[in-house]
């Protein structure tokens, strides 16, 4: 939900609450179906109190610690699938004077550096600030080092680069590499710092696939 809309929700609740418990208004019950005819003034204002209240527990959960977010696509099969809910960990949780404390192998979601995309995309973490990517026929090479993805189910043997990311910038890849559209397809590969949002840590719907994001590259 936006931001803006749920602050929108909280205030008209609140208005309606403070109406309801010093008799601003009274409500028509004329035109209302009969079930609603009985609801009195106690238990309507329990109601209004409750989403007043969650209203203000979700805005809490959303602005100082992480939100969720529903896979739109299959270009992190088979880790995320189309559907997947997974919640995601504000970036203030994990910024600092010294940058972003980000791993390779992490799940981010981030606002792509595309004209008139406002989507927010989700992909693996792969180039860090500085670093020099090269793809040989599906073969990921960092720094000249050959990059081991054990994780990866369905690769693709394509070339890009080598190209050197640039400082507070990154380059990020989808764990489906034949269907991903992500760094190296964009006209402009590397995402911004400050476009990255959150830090995936959890699929928590469907429940039989629940499960911590782990990072492949740290467990090692």
């Amino acid at each position: 939900m936006n931001d803006l809309v749920l602050v929108f929700i909280i205030i008209v609740l609140f208005f309606i609450k403070i109406g309801i418990s010093n008799n601003w208004f009274s409500f028509p019950r004329i035109w209302l179906p009969s079930f609603l005819k009985k609801i009195n003034k106690d238990t309507l204002k329990e109601w209004i109190d409750s989403a007043f209240y969650a209203s203000l527990l979700a805005f809490f959960v959303i602005t100082f610690i992480g939100r969720l977010y529903i896979i739109p696509s299959s270009s992190m099969v088979p880790t995320l699938k189309p559907g997947d809910i997974v919640f995601g960990v504000n970036k203030i949780w994990f910024n600092s004077k010294d940058g972003l404390k980000v791993h390779r192998g992490d799940i981010l979601i981030f606002k792509p550096p595309i004209i008139n995309e406002n989507r927010l995309y989700i992909k693996r973490l792969i180039g860090l600030p500085k670093e020099k990517v090269f793809i040989d026929q599906g073969n990921l090479y960092i720094n000249d080092k050959l990059i081991k993805e054990d994780y990866l189910v369905y690769r693709d043997y394509y070339s890009y680069g080598p190209i050197e990311v640039p400082e507070d910038k990154y380059f990020f890849l989808g764990d489906n590499r034949p269907n991903s559209y992500d760094s190296h397809l964009w006209d402009n590969p590397f995402v911004d710092k400050n476009n990255i949002k959150s830090k995936a840590l959890v699929i928590i719907f469907p429940f039989n696939r629940i499960k911590i994001l782990s990072n492949p590259f740290k467990e090692k």
